[in-house]
């Protein structure tokens, strides 16, 4: 083998030339370098491997996503489904707890509800104060001063009549045995149409009883007999015979707002009670508490209307037509009446009196003393409270209430109850005879 340097001859399988050493190649063994298609075959291998690892990570991904999106999915109904399960819970928690807190009040408030025994009577009647006062109705009294009352055990003790009244169907009476006993609470502002609230009581001598209802009704003016029911509220909670004097109470408060009172009967029905606001009252049960009455004055009052049994509203007057109409007589008169006054001048309301009666006279020298003086009347309301007919004469309750300015501008409202006397003359024609203020 040649020597490219030397250009010395060698031996075919030298590896380093003899003459100068320099390192030979062997023509054997020539330097190949990859073939094309070897380098083709390598490259689609690796873009093959590589298309299939990132399918492969792709849909690993997809995978994933889809899978914590499901996982979100049946979390957020899980939660859903635990928000709307923990709604039911808790309006049937606060249903149960309202049932559970409307049981408490009535046991609580039965505690403190009497019944009212008497010679001749039973009622209902609640503590007021603290002092051992107990409300009721002047017609559950009857007159009597020494009564006797029944607590929701059984227990009876000893009470003395020392408040009555003569206007109004209330009465207080102060037990000792109550003195430290803390009293119900009580309502000072009047009541809305449509309140939930319970009526207690022992209606028909059916001790300890509660009915629930609603107030129907307000501002509701009657005359019974020898009370007058001003303001009153009218309830459909069920209220008898016996539940006179017991407590109307708030359901939301458990405030007493009421003294159930009355109840409106027909020949086959009960269809609705009514009973006094106690915030109306208020004043006239704290002055009793302030200033009692003797026995002689419990007395001398009940006898205003001895034997009443105010217990029931029952039917108007036989003649319901003719009553309706003096009623409406007696409005139209007031008209006039306003009128005389302003102008003063009698004249307006002459033929509208009874000649020679005693509202004649008084109202005709009454005008002529204020005519002219500047004084002003406007009358306000005149509400028919009730019509009773006897012996040929109507007697009409009103409740008026009128607005009086003086010659100086000074202003008085004045809230009064009167009874007209209506009689028919000759030709059957109204004529007012007698007008009673109630004091």
């Amino acid at each position: 083998m040649k020597c490219p340097n030397c250009q010395h001859e060698n031996l075919i399988d030298s590896k380093f030339c003899s003459d100068c050493g320099n390192k030979l190649i062997n023509p054997s063994f020539p330097k190949q370098g990859i073939p094309t298609w070897a380098i083709i075959v390598l490259s689609i291998c690796f873009i093959a491997i590589g298309g299939l690892g990132y399918a492969y990570w792709d849909f690993f991904n997809d995978k994933k996503s889809y899978t914590t999106a499901y996982s979100e999915i049946n979390d957020n109904q899980k939660i859903n489904a635990q928000q709307v399960s923990s709604e039911e819970l808790t309006k049937k928690q606060e249903a149960h707890a309202q049932q559970v807190d409307r049981v408490t009040l009535i046991k609580e408030i039965q505690q403190k509800v009497f019944t009212v025994l008497t010679n001749n009577s039973q009622g209902s009647g609640f503590l007021y104060k603290k002092g051992g006062y107990v409300i009721t109705n002047a017609h559950v009294i009857q007159g009597e001063v020494d009564v006797m009352i029944r607590n929701a055990n059984g227990q009876e003790f000893p009470g003395t009549v020392i408040g009555i009244s003569d206007r109004y169907d209330i009465a207080l009476i102060k037990v000792p045995n109550y003195q430290d006993t803390e009293p119900l609470g009580m309502e000072t502002v009047e009541s809305p149409i449509g309140l939930e609230v319970i009526a207690f009581g022992s209606p028909q001598g059916f001790e300890n009883s509660a009915s629930i209802g609603y107030i129907t009704g307000n501002k509701r003016d009657m005359k019974l007999e020898n009370f007058i029911y001003k303001q009153i509220y009218q309830v459909d909670a069920q209220i008898d015979k016996g539940s006179s004097g017991g407590p109307l109470v708030d359901v939301n408060t458990g405030k007493v707002i009421g003294i159930n009172s009355l109840l409106y009967t027909t020949d086959t029905s009960t269809n609705f009670a009514f009973s006094i606001p106690l915030y109306s009252m208020l004043d006239q049960f704290d002055g009793w508490i302030a200033k009692p009455l003797s026995a002689n004055e419990v007395r001398a009052i009940a006898n205003v209307y001895e034997g009443s049994q105010q217990s029931t509203i029952e039917t108007k007057p036989t003649n319901e037509t003719d009553a309706l109409l003096a009623g409406q007589f007696v409005q139209a008169f007031r008209l006039y009446y306003e009128m005389a006054l302003n102008d003063g001048d009698f004249y307006w309301i002459a033929d509208m009196l009874s000649p020679g009666s005693t509202a004649y006279q008084e109202l005709e020298k009454y005008i002529n003393e204020i005519a002219y003086q500047g004084h002003y009347f406007y009358f306000t309301n005149n509400d028919v409270l009730d019509v009773q007919y006897s012996n040929g004469q109507y007697y009409v309750d009103m409740n008026e209430t009128f607005d009086f300015y003086d010659t100086q501008g000074n202003y008085q409202f004045y809230d009064r109850y009167k009874t007209y006397t209506v009689i028919t003359d000759d030709y059957g024609a109204y004529k007012i005879a007698n007008i009673k203020i109630h004091q």
